[in-house]
């Protein structure tokens, strides 16, 4: 056409093609190098179609029987639905196996193959490395979810599940694949040989798969069916079919999508800096990551955790959501005071001076290695995070007075009970123990605290009640941390033995708190001790390398 008219010509064969979005470009440009070469590595298998194939065919046939025999006396609803569940727990248990099993083939071969001191020259950083290893390991999972899709597309043709449903069940498939992958490569960046890893990774995939699908799934669907009456009680992929059917609000948006969030988010972030860590060398800087990940967990934790107690309505057990977010936030402090066990004493000598050279601030300082200000900042953080649940809980409950001071009763125990776990850890670690004995022994010392005192209890209890004694035996079960439940049954009953009963609880958690202050003031003269010793030693070996020095000057 001609121009002149105002029509547009045909552009210049040398013209510039549409630009991609600025985020997009690095990854356009130059991809993760270690993802394109795993990506070309597995299209040469030619094993994988094959077992696509037989994974296919063998839930194809399993869904399709199912269906064919349940909608001669079922009605396409129901049978949708029963199809919806099946095809989607036989997929989680796929993603559950295949996942971890891929991804802990990913590092441990480079170094039984001996290629990884390859990828060490050629500097790439462990954390391109880690997530190249991630993404290869993720298309790899990502190509069995997608073969499967068509099959479960079958509930939606039988009914009873919508579209949307479906598609979210896939999401749900996607999210937890990432999760799955994470994890085999924490296992793998800590093996040395593909077998190894390959047999560990399986063996706890498999004892952790069915815990969870037991509690987040059977147990979930439970506790949401309490709150949202659409959703049935007992079917355990329902997160799913919860976006539609519950009702929106507060409720809503907190439950089913910022838990789900955290919950997979928290875990997949930590198992991936912790196979960063573990890929990077000894003498660098390992501390960083992991305090990041922990102060990011604990400023959401404590952001969202008094929330429950707050969007429940008063008549569906404000009390109880108070009391589930503390004994969350109990099992993770104690995660992290074992995860800390591992801290260095003191930062290495590279570390010191390549701070001095960059004039690092005393923030960067403080998030990098160090035994005694790690734990302390866990201590005092978990013991303050604990004391404000407790309380905002209490203020939540306080419709009922006897749930209110419960919950007070469990902070009041719980805080001084952290601060000896960690003071405990703390003066191991700063022995100079290494951090798996460390970790063995602090947990046998908890056990005996835990199990111990209730032996105890029930042999006096059993000579007590012959002799027609009352319940003062449970005392002796005051060390135990499981005697907060007793705590919670002495409370508002008018019982001659009740104020005894919370008294020797109120007395152990204080002789809790003074035992854990001690064993950290002494982790920490044990600590400071060990580094003003190789800080000695670093200086007698700079002066004698400076006289050898001087000497060959003057010699020459």
């Amino acid at each position: 056409m001609n121009p002149a008219q105002g029509n547009p010509g045909v552009a210049p064969v040398n013209a510039p093609l549409p630009s991609a979005p600025p985020r997009l470009l690095p990854w356009q440009k130059k991809p993760n190098p270690i993802w394109v070469r795993e990506l070309r590595q597995s299209a040469r298998l030619g094993r994988t179609p094959w077992v696509l194939l037989a994974i296919t065919l063998a839930i194809g046939l399993l869904i399709c029987s199912i269906g064919g025999l349940g909608a001669e006396t079922t009605s396409p609803g129901e049978v949708g639905e029963v199809l919806y569940q099946v095809f989607f727990s036989l997929a989680a248990a796929v993603v559950a196996v295949v996942g971890p099993g891929v991804a802990a083939n990913a590092i441990a071969s480079e170094r039984e193959g001996r290629t990884w001191e390859a990828i060490l020259l050629t500097a790439v950083p462990a954390s391109t490395v880690a997530r190249g290893k991630f993404l290869a390991a993720f298309s790899g999972i990502a190509l069995y979810i997608v073969a499967l899709a068509p099959i479960g597309a079958v509930s939606f043709l039988f009914g009873g599940v919508t579209a949307f449903e479906v598609v979210a069940g896939f999401g749900f498939l996607f999210a937890f694949a990432a999760l799955c992958v994470t994890f085999g490569l924490a296992v793998s960046s800590l093996m040395k040989s593909t077998r190894g890893a390959i047999v560990v990774t399986l063996l706890l995939a498999i004892f952790i798969a069915p815990m969870l699908y037991g509690f987040f799934g059977v147990g979930g669907s439970v506790a949401v069916h309490s709150i949202w009456h659409g959703i049935k009680e007992g079917p355990p992929i329902w997160l799913p079919l919860a976006f539609t059917r519950a009702e929106f609000g507060a409720e809503y948006v907190f439950l089913l999508v910022v838990s789900p969030l955290v919950l997979f988010g928290a875990p997949s972030w930590l198992l991936y800096e912790l196979t960063v860590v573990n890929l990077s060398d000894d003498a660098e800087d390992k501390s960083t990551r992991i305090k990041r990940w922990f102060f990011g967990t604990f400023a959401l934790l404590m952001t969202l955790g008094p929330l429950p107690a707050f969007l429940i309505d008063p008549d569906r057990g404000r009390a109880a959501a108070a009391l589930l977010a503390l004994l969350g936030f109990s099992a993770y402090l104690l995660f992290v005071a074992f995860l800390f066990a591992g801290e260095p004493l003191f930062p290495s000598r590279r570390i010191r001076i390549l701070s001095e050279r960059a004039n690092a601030s005393w923030l960067t300082r403080f998030m990098g290695p160090g035994l005694v200000q790690t734990q302390l900042s866990v201590m005092v953080l978990g013991a303050v995070g604990l004391s404000l649940l407790g309380l905002l809980g209490a203020g939540a409950a306080r419709q009922d007075n006897d749930k209110a001071m419960c919950l007070v009763s469990y902070a009041m125990y719980a805080a001084p009970y952290f601060v000896f776990v960690v003071g405990l850890i703390t003066w191991l670690r700063g022995r100079g123990l290494a951090s798996w004995v460390v970790r063995l022994i602090a947990g046998a010392v908890l056990f005996v605290i835990a199990v111990v005192p209730w032996v105890g209890a029930a042999i006096v209890g059993i000579l007590s009640r012959g002799s027609g004694g009352d319940d003062a035996w449970l005392v002796i079960g005051s060390p135990s941390p499981f005697y907060i439940g007793v705590m919670f049954e002495s409370i508002g009953r008018n019982r001659p033995n009740s104020a005894m009963i919370i008294g020797a609880g109120v007395a152990m958690a204080g002789l809790y708190f003074v035992v854990g202050i001690a064993l950290m003031a002494a982790g920490t003269h044990a600590a400071r001790t060990r580094r003003d010793a190789q800080l000695a030693l670093e200086a007698d070996l700079d002066r004698s390398l400076a006289s050898e020095a001087a000497a060959e000057a003057q010699g020459a």
